[in-house]
Parts: C-alpha cells; sequence; structure tokens
C-alpha cells in the first residue's frame, strides 16, 4: 500500500514565482518569496561554479572553515 496524502494536500495550487499584480503598477517586483528582480550576484554565480563538481559532497558538520573563519574575522577561539 502507498502511502497517501492528507485530505486537501493535493488541492493545494503550485506556487508560481515573481507573478505579483498591484493595481495602476507598470510592474511589480516581488521580493517577499526570496527572489530578486536583478538574479544572483556575479560573486554568487562563481562560488557555485568552483564548487559545482562537488555539490554532491556532504559539508564538514562541525562548520570548521566557517568557525575559522570568523574567528580571524573577530578574533575569536574557533
Amino acid at each position: 500500500m502507498r502511502p497517501q496524502p492528507r485530505p486537501g494536500v493535493l488541492g493545494i495550487k503550485p506556487y508560481v514565482p515573481g507573478k505579483s499584480r498591484a493595481p495602476n503598477a507598470a510592474k511589480v517586483y516581488k521580493l517577499s518569496s526570496n527572489e530578486s528582480p536583478l538574479g544572483p550576484s556575479p560573486r554568487a554565480v562563481a562560488a557555485y561554479k568552483a564548487w559545482a563538481d562537488h555539490l554532491h559532497d556532504y559539508p564538514d558538520g562541525a562548520a570548521s572553515d566557517l568557525r575559522e573563519a570568523i574567528g580571524r574575522q573577530f578574533g575569536l577561539d574557533p
């Protein structure tokens, strides 16, 4: 027997990205859903591409690199 969704779940309308309207507005930018009319920053795209071959790897659970960077920035023991 397959799992069945709770009643009403299949009736939920799918999310439509960036589709907001406002009366008398020429164009509406929807910023409340983590969307941007500008797209990703070039630095974010470069960082993604630099790690593209390793996206399947699990991150360091201790966040060692992040903790060390924060420690260096603020003079703290990671």
